[in-house]
């Protein structure tokens, strides 16, 4: 076994093959969720301040996409791919209760690029990457988990 300084180089290399599994096992399932959502889902449109805000358009135009919804109680939740650029992923989820939404955008491989919030007939007000990472990562977990779901059922 080769050590370097004490420490084996196995453990070096045992742990970055972790972080790259588990790095592309991670976006895997996205992947997956992207094409069916593209192949299968209905047609739709972002709205237009939304899209500026976001940065998915550059002139104040709706968005098309191809989307995914999720209907749990009062939150409803979607999951929209733009129809122009497969890498621009936007997640929403509306509490109809209170009239808010949060919207994220996303790459494809799920990195968090922006996150905004806004109330019914409000501006939307960004958030900052690191405070928006707690309610992220949860709406990339279920996405996630609904992808592989329907992958496994074959549903569509």
């Amino acid at each position: 076994m080769c050590e370097r300084a004490g420490k084996p180089v196995w453990w070096v290399v045992m742990l970055a093959m972790t972080a790259i599994l588990s790095a592309q096992s991670a976006t895997l399932p996205l992947q997956g969720l992207i094409d069916a959502v593209v192949r299968y889902g209905p047609d739709s449109q972002l709205p237009a301040r939304l899209s500026i805000v976001l940065g998915v358009s550059q002139v104040e135009n709706t968005t098309p996409v191809k989307q995914a919804v999720i209907r749990d109680g009062q939150l409803v939740r979607t999951f929209n791919v733009c129809a122009a650029n497969h890498d621009n992923v936007v997640m929403l989820t509306h509490d109809e209760q209170s009239q808010s939404t949060k919207a994220y955008l996303t790459s494809a491989a799920g990195k968090l690029r922006k996150a905004v919030q806004y109330q019914a007939g409000g501006a939307a007000s960004e958030r900052s990457l690191a405070d928006a990472r707690g309610d992220y990562a949860a709406e990339l977990a279920l996405w996630t988990a609904f992808g592989r779901k329907a992958s496994e059922t074959g549903a569509k």
